[in-house]
């Protein structure tokens, strides 16, 4: 049994040239004994060729590593802003391994990205940037991430020195972030808490406040809540989460509307959505 001294396949009877990477295998006639030089050029052709050899599949594995991924684009598996950057960075190695194959490559890469609708959901109308609510969420921070929620809330609404929001901001609030604050606090929360579950708990008491309060654990044995007392934890009754129609007790409003007024106009955002 023999080996191929290029790319290392295996024969039991050695053929003239490997059936894998074409190198001459004929053996050197018996008789003939190959001078120094000639020794020392095929050692160097020899090295040459075993680079060829890594270059050649190291090629392969990156072309089968683009059509993977362009076959993923066709299926829509991956996220269009993640698949663009991975064939970027597989268009790059291409570069280095083959200058020849770039200008098509390039064809079919514009075609490919070109032909992807962009599906991704808006998350804000404002550029309000969600990554550190979603990070307290992730972790289960519930407090933090109640206090931040009314954070962006005031921040959107420009209304950080004033500390409360008037019923023209809660009327002219971005739909779209509105909705992506409910969709963050339901994911994380397992459904749990979240806008549209106290919107759904408040349109089943018949949107009476003091019920409501009654439902969602901010209201106990007709003790009002301070914010202190609520439970920030995964136990605490469904819809707890996030308080956005009081701050500092649940009986009490924020700004110039009652907790209800407020509350009843933020449902009614919640109900109205895009309109």
């Amino acid at each position: 049994m023999s080996n191929c001294p290029v790319c290392g396949t295996e024969y039991i009877e050695t053929p003239e040239f490997c059936s894998i990477c074409g190198w001459d295998l004929t053996p050197y006639p018996q008789r003939a004994k190959p001078s120094k030089t000639y020794l020392k050029k095929e050692e160097v052709r020899l090295q040459w060729a075993k680079k060829m050899w890594e270059l050649a599949r190291n090629q392969q594995n990156w072309l089968a590593k683009f059509d993977e991924l362009q076959g993923e684009l066709q299926q829509g598996a991956i996220a269009r802003t993640y698949l663009q950057s991975q064939l970027e960075w597989v268009l790059y190695r291409l570069e280095q391994l083959n200058p020849e194959l770039i200008v098509s490559t390039l064809l079919r890469l514009e075609d490919k990205i070109g032909a992807i609708p962009d599906s991704t959901p808006a998350i804000s109308e404002v550029g309000m940037d969600y990554r550190q609510l979603t990070k307290l969420l992730e972790t289960g921070k519930w407090r933090k991430a109640d206090e931040h929620t009314w954070e962006i809330l005031l921040q959107i609404a420009v209304r950080e020195d004033e500390g409360w929001l008037s019923a023209a901001d809660i009327d002219s609030f971005p739909p779209t972030d509105l909705r992506t604050i409910d969709q963050l606090w339901q994911q994380y929360s397992s459904g749990r808490f979240g806008l549209s579950v106290q919107q759904q708990i408040w349109e089943s008491t018949e949107a009476n406040y003091t019920e409501f309060c009654d439902r969602v654990g901010w209201r106990v044995k007709e003790n009002w809540k301070y914010y202190s007392e609520l439970s920030f934890n995964e136990d605490a009754p469904p819809g707890h989460l996030p308080v956005t129609a009081w701050r500092q007790r649940a009986c009490y409003g924020a700004g110039k509307l009652t907790a209800a007024e407020n509350f009843a106009r933020i449902a009614a955002k919640l109900a109205t959505g895009d309109r």
